[in-house]
């Protein structure tokens, strides 16, 4: 059993966790919300597309981690509760000679954009003049940059993702100072982005700092124990493996849409206004799978099987009320949000964005099985049921768009999650952890049926005459998203109370 004080610190590691992931994000959210229009009003549309374009090649560059991250974690995790602190020093300085590596490889590929790929970009000579410069600074930054992972690596797998998120806030709000710095100071386009990339590179500052202070790695230099190192590197290949289709999955809906759609740049458009509202909930959501990572690989390594049936029994069911309030105001309130958005004549998409709500919640939930899954390392059946999802929702998307639009990409990704889901249920729940099925169930079921009977309740009441004031239809109907929001949360959270009141007198072993 553990103490009191241990249930104390192990709660605290979760909700300062969350906080501050939660913070992180949400001023990323601020600062995309202010930075944008400011920089595009003073830069003009077509100067500020070098930035996304300059980025977006970095971004797809990122695919050369190999899902080292997720796998360095897990092992740097397991390590320690195993007491196996040599082999984290040797891993751990292997791993920055890995990331030079990477490095390397991403400053060549950016440099030989620079030099070769006037022809790939729809863009003027003078703009990829300005592209160039751009690519030049990720490249003369990249080695730092990927550097920096290895520490918060190790910073994540000691259970700091509070000071790691903590150093990401500071650097948003010193990203949200330097549009102000370029506004003022009127600030070229290149100028302002070396600054901004030498922001994210300064990160290694405080994460290499703190790894040594608290001796997480006793000094910088690099390693040479690729040995030892392979363990970590094949079953990270394992994850890269996963995740392509993953990405597939989700990146190739509006490919797809542009590609067999009668009206491909529309559809795309719709896709897009309707995909902000579960992008955000994915966001807040998933902070859990980072947290919950080191927390389950120690318990894979202590091998207590109690620990880990009550670990997840119960953060499914904590995980499955977040994911409840994130998603119902967007299914009770489609049409309100929707309006509000971008105008009342995008409502027709409400059904979808209820539907995609839908699977975001049903998606969520399996966060901590998720962890479970990737702290015992059994991945393999999961990449093939990831692979054979991801084609079934490409094939439905493809079949269906024609008579659905946007909606096919809705439906072939609600297809994709259930499958994966069925493979959770159906495998690894009881074959690899030995879970109850009904109880991991029941933890999901439960709370959502909770929320579906405060959405039965809160119908009644008469919100079409609710006075929204003398504002435009889309403020009114924002007022009107949160005042129905705000309503449906009062009673839902009514109902948890009431639940859990009588299931702590009756059946407390559920929960």
């Amino acid at each position: 059993m553990l103490s009191k004080n241990n249930k104390i610190t192990k709660n605290n590691y979760y909700l300062s966790s969350f906080f501050w992931s939660t913070l992180s994000k949400v001023l990323n959210a601020i600062l995309g919300f202010v930075s944008i229009p400011l920089l595009l009003g003073f830069y003009g549309k077509a100067d500020y597309g070098i930035l996304s374009i300059a980025t977006a090649c970095n971004g797809y560059m990122h695919l050369l981690d190999l899902g080292m991250n997720t796998g360095a974690i897990r092992y740097f995790s397991l390590w320690k509760a195993e007491k196996k602190f040599d082999l984290i020093q040797k891993v751990a300085h292997t791993n920055i000679t890995f990331y030079m590596i990477i490095a390397g490889v991403n400053a060549i590929g950016l440099l030989a954009l620079a030099f070769w790929g006037e022809s790939l970009f729809s863009i003027t000579h003078a703009q990829f003049l300005q592209l160039r410069s751009c690519l030049f600074i990720l490249a003369l930054f990249s080695i730092i940059c990927w550097v920096s992972t290895a520490f918060n690596q190790l910073l994540v797998s000691d259970k700091q993702m509070t000071f790691t998120m903590q150093m990401q806030c500071l650097q948003t709000l010193l990203k949200t100072a330097l549009v102000f710095v370029v506004l003022w100071a009127d600030l070229s386009l290149t100028t302002y982005f070396f600054f901004l990339t030498l922001l994210i590179a300064l990160l290694i500052i405080p994460y290499a700092c703190k790894c040594l202070k608290d001796k997480l790695i006793d000094s910088l230099r690099l390693g040479n124990y690729w040995k030892e190192f392979r363990i970590v590197l094949t079953f990270s290949l394992s994850l890269f493996a996963l995740s392509i289709f993953q990405v597939t999955a989700t990146q190739s809906r509006p490919i797809l849409l542009s590609i067999f759609t009668d009206k491909g740049a529309d559809v795309v458009a719709e896709y897009r206004i309707i995909e902000v509202f579960p992008l955000f909930i994915i966001m807040i959501g998933g902070t859990f799978s980072s947290i919950f990572l080191p927390k389950t690989a120690e318990m894979v390594a202590r091998n207590i099987h109690s620990e880990i049936s009550n670990f997840a029994y119960r953060w499914t069911r904590l995980t499955s009320i977040l994911a409840n309030c994130l998603c119902f105001p967007f299914i009770f309130s489609a049409k309100e949000i929707l309006t509000s958005y971008v105008g009342s004549s995008y409502s027709n998409l409400s059904i979808w964005l209820v539907l995609w709500s839908i699977t975001v919640l049903i998606q969520i939930h399996t966060t901590p099985g998720n962890s479970l899954v990737l702290a015992y390392g059994k991945t393999k059946p999961l990449v093939i049921t990831s692979a054979i999802s991801c084609i079934i929702s490409i094939i439905i998307n493809i079949l269906c768009c024609r008579y659905y639009g946007v909606g096919s990409a809705v439906i072939g990704y609600l297809v994709y999650v259930v499958i994966v889901i069925v493979v959770y249920y159906g495998s690894y729940y009881k074959k690899l952890m030995n879970l109850s099925r009904l109880k991991m169930l029941s933890a999901f079921c439960l709370p959502t049926g909770l929320a579906f009977i405060a959405l039965f309740f809160v119908r009644f009441i008469p919100f079409e005459h609710f006075p929204t004031g003398d504002f435009s239809e889309r403020i009114d109907m924002f007022v009107l998203f949160l005042v129905k929001s705000f309503s449906w949360g009062i009673v839902y959270v009514i109902l948890l109370s009431v639940f859990n009141f009588l299931l702590t007198k009756r059946r407390r072993t559920i929960w």
